[in-house]
């Protein structure tokens, strides 16, 4: 029905992704044994270089994603 009408789903992409963003936030406190400050406009988590540093991974050669 969304494809034929151009409305946003019930389940939307943006809803799912700020819920994703909770569990992987919630992963890095657990592992690092400390509560975290998130900004949500820079998608980054403040003042912790170490917390930041699980927000990503080195890619595989030849699959980089260049931005």
């Amino acid at each position: 029905e969304c494809v034929k009408t151009r409305e946003l789903p019930i389940s939307d992409v943006h809803t799912h992704h700020r819920a994703l963003t909770t569990c992987h936030l919630s992963n890095i406190a657990v592992r690092l044994g400390r509560a975290l400050k998130w900004d949500s406009k820079a998608q980054q988590i403040v003042g912790d270089d170490a917390a930041n540093a699980w927000q990503t991974r080195q890619q595989r050669e030849g699959y980089e994603v260049k931005v």
